[in-house]
């Protein structure tokens, strides 16, 4: 039976060749985004192809149970790694890293679900050993030099933590640990982000927050979770890449609550315009001015965001008021030598304002700015900073 043979791959069985032809709105939106300007790639798999598989279904096993067929580990991993191999030779596309598992012991997966998914609950021997696998085949495949294996998307830091020491502790992890240069994980649920980002520290390994989520709404709410999300990962698990789930998701009929999209699209109805949500403008916020190589540093104020550049001489200061009142603000950068009118002030509110200019009424005294927030509003000042 072919349960999941209708999830697009690129090889539809065993026995088929390569169909580079398929899945061509993924690969669209892969390719639009590099020629776009985008520069770092990487490749994760949410299930092997069905026919790899233990229950021949690409959304899970038989209650919930572990599904990669023990017999396939070697041929999902030359898979994954010709896939990427693709990439860079016929598309000029160079994934700097490949990771093999997405949420693998978060025990969601099940036969005939909604969405892809592998789990391998209590069976990190067959991580470890995909892992060795992959980093042998990268490195066969001369893919070593640009392509490493990133490591392991748990939906919780607790579970990151204990997918990274099992896999260490195994017989051939030490072997298999040494192919690995990130660490992922995702930021739905868990506690421990700090001692997740002792463990990546302690390790050498690169730490990204690769994925995180939510509901869409029509007012700030959603926003202002976003903002507070971002906030409490940076200043506590301190990822050196923050990536949003969803950018755009369908939305049919302009709904609101039942997506997880920073952009509500009818996909069955291109008659109906994209819905920029306040959401895309509250995560812009932060993404249009903390850019790549910015440094983030210290602020006493749980609700702000800095950042510095300090070859460009510019400060960023990200605050939200997630409150349903107004708040006044006094902002203190005494540390830094910035002119009075030398800054620039961005907002997203409830008030009609998104990613707007706001007019530079304020004056920095005394080191100190004195800025009245309105409620549920993110506000974004950038500061040129002087010798």
């Amino acid at each position: 039976m072919r349960i999941g043979a209708d999830v697009p791959g690129f090889r539809s069985c065993e026995n088929c060749d390569y169909n580079w032809t398929s899945d061509a709105n993924q690969r669209w939106i892969l390719l639009a985004a590099k020629e776009r300007g985008a520069d770092i790639f990487e490749a994760f798999s949410n299930s092997p192809p069905y026919w790899m598989t233990n229950s021949n279904c690409s959304s899970g096993g038989q209650n919930n149970a572990n599904n990669l067929n023990s017999d396939y580990h070697d041929k999902f991993a030359d898979y994954l790694t010709e896939v990427v191999k693709w990439y860079k030779e016929e598309q000029g596309l160079t994934f700097r890293t490949l990771e093999p598992f997405n949420e693998p012991t978060t025990g969601l997966w099940h036969e005939f679900g909604s969405q892809e998914g592998c789990t391998f609950t209590f069976n990190y021997f067959a991580m470890a050993e995909v892992i060795a696998k992959v980093g042998a085949y990268l490195n066969n495949k001369g893919l070593s030099n640009t392509t490493s294996v990133s490591i392991a998307d748990e939906g919780l830091f607790e579970g990151e933590m204990l997918s990274i020491a099992e896999i260490s502790a195994i017989s051939i992890g030490d072997h298999a640990k040494s192919y690995v240069s990130q660490y992922n994980t995702h930021s739905y649920s868990g506690f421990l982000r700090t001692a997740l980002f002792d463990i990546a520290k302690h390790d050498g390994r690169r730490l990204w927050m690769s994925e995180w989520g939510d509901w869409s709404s029509k007012d700030m709410s959603a926003s202002i979770k976003l903002s507070e999300q971002i906030l409490n990962d940076m200043r506590n698990l301190k990822p050196v890449a923050w990536v949003y789930w969803q950018v755009i998701e369908h939305a049919p009929n302009g709904t609101y609550g039942n997506d997880y999209g920073l952009i509500g699209a009818d996909f069955s109805n291109s008659t109906i315009p994209p819905d920029i949500r306040l959401s895309f403008y509250g995560f812009a916020q932060y993404t249009k001015f903390i850019r790549p190589g910015y440094q983030i540093i210290s602020s006493d104020d749980g609700d702000t965001l800095a950042a510095q550049d300090a070859s460009k001489k510019t400060l960023v200061l990200v605050c939200t008021n997630k409150n349903n009142a107004s708040d006044v603000w006094n902002i203190n950068v005494s540390k830094f030598n910035i002119g009075k009118k030398s800054f620039n002030t961005y907002r997203t509110s409830n008030d009609n304002e998104t990613l707007k200019l706001l007019p530079n009424t304020w004056n920095i005294t005394d080191g100190i700015l004195t800025y009245e927030s309105p409620a549920n509003s993110i506000t974004t000042w950038v500061f040129n900073v002087t010798q």
